[in-house]
């Protein structure tokens, strides 16, 4: 199964409301279960770690055209904490585990994410590998956890907070970290700053070539796929 079966077999299931907002763990036999029901079964010992495929953050459902939540349309990676989020299914994929939702899922391939407006229907699709690699935080979680990454199981919040607050704070995006690069696309589309073209630009450069989506956009009212 790649991204592209898996963004048509999400979009079915979105539009027949059987996903509503929320985090999932999709498995390779495409059955998809809510996050904590997922980490229950790995907890009773009923769910094999490497059955887990993909990692699904339904976002949000917005009540509202795409065009008047542009940011949110064109990068739904960077908001809502996206970049926590994949934090957590990179977590997963290592094996580690937290009380407070990270359930080790070792089979993990893909990180997805779904945000759904009145118009438009967006997933984003990235291999999570490919962009530990390329935002920093393959490096990020080694440095913090050290020589216990090959022993340790169960990673503390303080932990997790210091590997997110590094993630951040990586300048990866065209010269910018993450909030100085939201900051910039917010004033560009939502002030109308036009002398802020070529740095959204470079920055929507950067996006593409450090996430690398597979991305989907589909009319709510056709049900059909359309260009961005």
């Amino acid at each position: 199964m790649d991204r592209i079966q898996i963004t048509d077999y999400l979009v079915r299931k979105v539009f027949n409301g059987e996903l509503k907002t929320g985090y999932y763990i999709m498995l390779k036999n495409k059955q998809i279960y809510p996050k904590d029901e997922y980490g229950r079964l790995v907890e009773s010992n009923r769910m094999s770690l490497e059955d887990a495929f993909a990692y699904i953050n339904f976002t949000v459902r917005v009540l509202g055209l795409y065009k008047d939540h542009i940011i949110m349309y064109l990068f739904p990676l960077m908001v809502f904490k996206g970049t926590f989020k994949i934090t957590i299914s990179y977590l997963s994929k290592l094996g580690f585990y937290n009380p407070a939702g990270i359930y080790p899922a070792t089979g993990l391939k893909y990180y997805g994410v779904i945000t759904i407006f009145s118009d438009r229907l967006v997933i984003e699709i990235v291999d999570i590998d490919t962009v530990a690699t390329n935002t920093g935080l393959r490096k990020i979680v080694t440095d913090v956890l050290g020589k216990d990454i090959l022993t340790q199981k169960e990673i503390s919040d303080d932990q997790i907070f210091e590997i997110q607050s590094k993630l951040d704070n990586q300048v990866v995006f065209a010269g910018h970290d993450l909030y100085d690069a939201l900051k910039i696309i917010k004033d560009y589309y939502t002030n109308h700053n036009t002398s802020l073209a070529k740095e959204v630009l470079a920055i929507t450069n950067t996006y593409d070539q450090i996430f690398q989506p597979y991305r989907v956009v589909y009319d709510t009212k056709t049900r059909q796929q359309v260009l961005m």
